[in-house]
């Protein structure tokens, strides 16, 4: 489990841990009560500064969850995360009543999507020779990285490192993200229906109302962006990549923005394997029809 996902958990566990002390009526479902005892030990192991920051975080955002009325609360896996349920945490309140929360450190990223999976998996497209021409073609663009790679791209273990490619060809990189980009642009321009981008965009965004809350450390500030009841993107009104820093932007026709950063998910890679790619997606929140609330703490 890497750094930043750690300190994730440890925030979560820490906001559940405040919650649970201010309401001692509070059920844990699932496996949430697990999840506490081991990730309270992430928080243990945090820097005392990081610490304070979660546990200030914590008290002030629990002022804005009406804790009294609490009856239970579960932890989400990530698991649910790949159906579209972005919830971190999900608090009940009785008759049905939920709040889910997407709970963010430092970062607002709403979907880090591999780019291999875009026809069956985010797209919902159920063919079989479509999602093979694709992925063929994603391969091809591939290919034609690993051919710039020589023996000598190695790191002290003897594992094959995007950095040492990138320090002989300096194109190398930038041209592999920019094709793969173009790639995921003509596939959603020319081989979608209305059904498979109401599909994508709710996997990229969330298929549930939701609150997402970042926690921003060096401004002390916490961001509640509220994403309930938006509407249904059913097409693609643009979709470009931005000459300034190779995103992959792509607007939909709820008026929904999403800047989607190409990179490398590991720093290694193999010659005989897939090279392992991933997308960070984020809402532009300057035209983003959501509302905002801003609260020091």
């Amino acid at each position: 489990m890497s750094v930043s996902n750690n300190n994730g958990r440890a925030l979560e566990a820490k906001l559940v841990d405040v919650l649970c002390q201010r309401n001692s009526n509070i059920s844990l479902l699932g496996t949430t009560a697990q999840d506490q005892q081991r990730d309270l030990t992430y928080f243990s192991a945090l820097a005392q500064l990081q610490q304070q920051l979660f546990t200030d975080f914590s008290v002030k955002y629990a002022g804005e969850l009406s804790v009294e009325n609490i009856k239970t609360i579960e932890r989400l896996k990530d698991s649910a995360a790949v159906a579209g349920d972005v919830t971190d945490i999900r608090i009940g309140y009785g008759n049905n009543i939920f709040k889910n929360i997407s709970l963010k450190h430092n970062h607002d990223a709403c979907k880090h999507q591999r780019p291999a999976a875009l026809i069956k998996n985010q797209l919902g497209i159920q063919n079989p020779n479509l999602d093979k021409q694709y992925r063929a073609e994603l391969k091809a663009i591939e290919n034609r990285f690993k051919a710039l790679v020589l023996p000598t791209d190695v790191d002290e273990e003897g594992n094959f490192v995007f950095r040492a490619v990138k320090a002989r060809v300096p194109n190398s990189i930038p041209d592999l993200y920019r094709d793969v980009c173009n790639l995921v642009k003509k596939y959603l321009t020319n081989y979608t229906t209305p059904a498979s981008i109401q599909r994508y965009f709710k996997f990229l965004v969330g298929n549930n109302d939701f609150e997402k809350v970042t926690l921003d450390p060096n401004s002390r500030l916490i961001l509640i962006k509220d994403f309930s009841n938006i509407e249904n993107a059913t097409s693609i009104t643009n979709i470009f990549i931005n000459p300034q820093n190779g995103y992959l932007v792509v607007q939909f026709d709820n008026n929904f923005i999403l800047n989607m950063r190409l990179h490398t998910a590991s720093s290694k890679f193999k010659l005989t394997s897939s090279l392992s790619l991933k997308f960070d997606s984020t809402v532009d929140m300057n035209n983003a029809p959501i509302p905002l609330k801003t609260i020091p703490f």
